[in-house]
This record gives structure tokens, C-alpha cells and sequence, in this order.
């Protein structure tokens, strides 16, 4: 696999020259996980029972139409002036839920093109990516597998040219989750990194200034061994270098910022970037700027919960807000948003 990954590679580097758009732009690129974007239809080769409407969910068009709506929400309020350049997702299950969502909501503004890739995920769900076509040009995209030991999702490698003609080489993960517990299924997302990182190098390998953006739900903290060791993805340095990969959430989980509540606050949502997206200098477009990822987190997103992990919202109690989540175990139907909050940097071409 890797070998024909990196023919592939190589093939775009020499053939592909490019577009060129004059002007300073900004690009906003998201990645959200979407908890359980399902339809209502029943597809016999996933196991989507829990989502349909005979199920204990009851997830019928009304609640479906719903979680629409307020994702669609959510992402245009990421940026109050233009809509994001691209938006990455997990736990979608199928390229017709991002159909959906661009055409019944505010996203249909802006033409967006749907790339998804189906997985081997026992549950059906996948990682998406949407970008504007009216700001990039789509190269190619490929599904690489994440694991060689177990099922699970792809990652969805996308090749975009941007305004300047530069060309951006974007993965889209979603790792193995802690179910089960964090030190057994540690291994997993160890091998999640590993194989994304043989990808990295096969890219690094035909030039260390490739620019790079690796986005995703990690299910690991921006300072656990999958991220640190296996994908080697640093803090950002004030010199960062070609060839090397840095992770723009270090200096928030750092400062206790969190993408999903369980007893406490995680930063398992990630955006990690090649060298070259950081050196500031003339001629290198784009870069990061400023370069650091933000959380996106608004009041209406929240609900109030116990510290303690509890569901309880009696008064007295000591309260942190947490994100408003589509469905809970416990408590059933939420009607909010999901269980993670939305992540993003900004690209800018001056």
C-alpha cells in the first residue's frame, strides 16, 4: 500500500501545475465530529439499527432533519463573514448525510463539494471532507487504510490546489476510541498513527516543504505517545522546520481547553501541520496565521453538567458548561448539537 501511495504522490508532484488567484485570502479549515450523523434508512451492509425510526433512539426524519439544522448552524457561525473554505468530519455515515446537510442549510450558499470514501467501521461511520470549490481546486482524494490489524475507519487523504497555486495535502482521521478502556485499546491508536505517519514521510520524502494538514478526532490528547511518539508531532516552535509536523492544539490542551467533556475536559480533536505552513517568509504561501488552532465553543452549543460527570442539572450544584450533545445513554433524546465542539485554524494568503 504504501509503495502505490507513494507513485501516487509522485505522479501529482510532476504532472499537476497548478492555478494561480492574486489577492489576500483567508481560509478557514474546520474538522468536526458530528456524533452520529445517521439517516433514517436502513443499509443492510452496516449496522445502523440503533438509528432508524423502530429503534430505542427513535431516529425518524424529524430528529434527523433536526441534527441537520443545527450543525448547519454551528458551522456557519465558525466564521460571521464567509463560510469555511473546508470542513472535515467523523462519524458521518455516508456521503448522502453531507449532501443533505450542504443542501438544507445555510451551507448550500457556497458550493461545496462532498468527498467521502466508505470504511470497514463495524458501526458504519466514516470520516468527510467538504471544500469550496469557488476557493480550491479539487487534485484527487484516496481512502488509506489506518489499521492492518482491525476494522475501523479510513483516512481520507485529500489533495486540494489553493489560490496561490500551492497545492494542500490533507488527511482527515478518526482514531480508534478508548470504549473498552484507554490503556487496552492504547495499541490501536498506536497503530492509527504509525500509518498515518508512513504517509507523511512518503510525502516528506519527495519534498520536506510539503504542506500538510492532518485534522481529526485522535481519541488521544495532544500529549499522549500515539501523537508525540508514533506521528512525532511537536508543540509549534518559534522556528519551525520543513520536514517536521506540529501540533496547533499543544499550547491549548496546555491551558486545560477541552473538545469533549467525560469527567473532565479532553482535547481529542486535533489540527497538526507541516513545518512549512508555519515559516513565515517571503514567497511561502500559505501559512497559519495566527499560528494556533482555536476551539470553537458558544454558549447555545452548551449545556449545564455536574462536574462530576453527572446529568443531574438540580440548582446548587457545581455546574461546567459541556457540549450539547444529540443523545445521551442515560437521558435519551437531547436534540442538541454532539458531544464534541468544533475545531479550526485559518490559512492566509497574503
Amino acid at each position: 500500500m504504501l509503495k502505490s501511495f507513494f507513485s501516487f504522490c509522485l505522479a501529482f508532484f510532476l504532472v499537476f501545475p497548478g492555478f494561480g488567484q492574486k489577492g489576500k485570502q483567508e481560509l478557514k479549515v474546520v474538522f468536526y465530529n458530528v456524533e452520529n450523523l445517521f439517516d433514517t434508512i436502513d443499509d443492510k451492509h452496516k449496522n445502523d439499527n440503533e438509528f432508524l425510526p423502530a429503534s430505542e433512539k427513535e431516529w425518524n426524519s424529524e430528529r434527523y432533519h433536526h441534527k441537520l439544522a443545527n450543525l448547519g448552524k454551528v458551522l456557519v457561525a465558525v466564521d460571521s463573514l464567509e463560510l469555511p473554505a473546508v470542513i472535515g468530519f467523523a462519524e458521518v455515515e455516508n456521503r448522502e448525510v453531507l449532501e443533505d446537510l450542504i443542501r438544507q442549510t445555510p451551507l448550500r450558499q457556497a458550493p461545496y463539494q462532498v468527498l467521502l470514501e466508505e470504511g470497514s467501521d463495524p458501526r458504519g461511520i466514516d470520516v468527510g471532507l467538504i471544500f469550496r470549490k469557488d476557493k480550491l481546486r479539487y487534485l484527487s482524494h484516496q481512502a488509506l487504510a489506518s489499521s492492518l490489524e482491525f476494522s475501523t475507519r479510513n483516512i481520507l487523504y485529500v489533495r486540494l490546489l489553493g489560490p496561490a497555486g500551492d497545492t494542500l495535502h490533507l488527511f482527515v482521521n478518526h482514531w480508534k476510541s478508548r470504549s473498552g478502556g484507554e490503556e487496552k485499546t492504547r495499541p490501536k491508536r498506536l497503530e492509527n498513527a504509525a500509518m498515518l505517519r508512513h504517509a507523511v514521510d512518503s510525502l516528506f520524502t519527495l519534498d520536506p516543504s510539503t504542506r500538510i494538514l492532518i485534522m481529526g478526532d485522535l481519541n488521544d490528547e495532544p500529549s499522549d505517545e500515539s501523537v508525540t511518539l508514533a506521528l512525532e508531532a511537536l508543540p509549534v516552535e518559534k522556528k519551525p522546520a520543513s520536514g517536521e509536523l506540529y501540533n496547533l492544539f499543544y499550547k491549548k490542551y496546555q491551558e486545560g481547553s477541552g473538545t469533549l467533556w467525560y469527567r473532565d475536559w479532553d482535547l481529542f480533536d486535533q489540527i497538526i501541520v507541516s513545518g512549512n505552513l508555519l515559516i513565515r517568509k517571503k514567497g511561502n504561501i500559505p501559512v497559519i496565521n495566527p499560528p494556533e488552532g482555536t476551539v470553537f465553543n458558544q454558549s447555545w452549543m452548551l449545556e449545564q453538567s455536574g462536574k462530576k460527570g453527572s446529568t443531574s442539572l438540580s440548582p446548587g450544584d457545581d455546574k461546567e458548561a459541556v457540549p450539547l450533545r444529540s443523545y445521551e445513554y442515560k437521558r435519551g433524546y437531547l436534540g442538541g448539537f454532539s458531544d464534541h465542539l468544533p475545531v479550526y485554524v485559518v490559512l492566509q494568503y497574503p
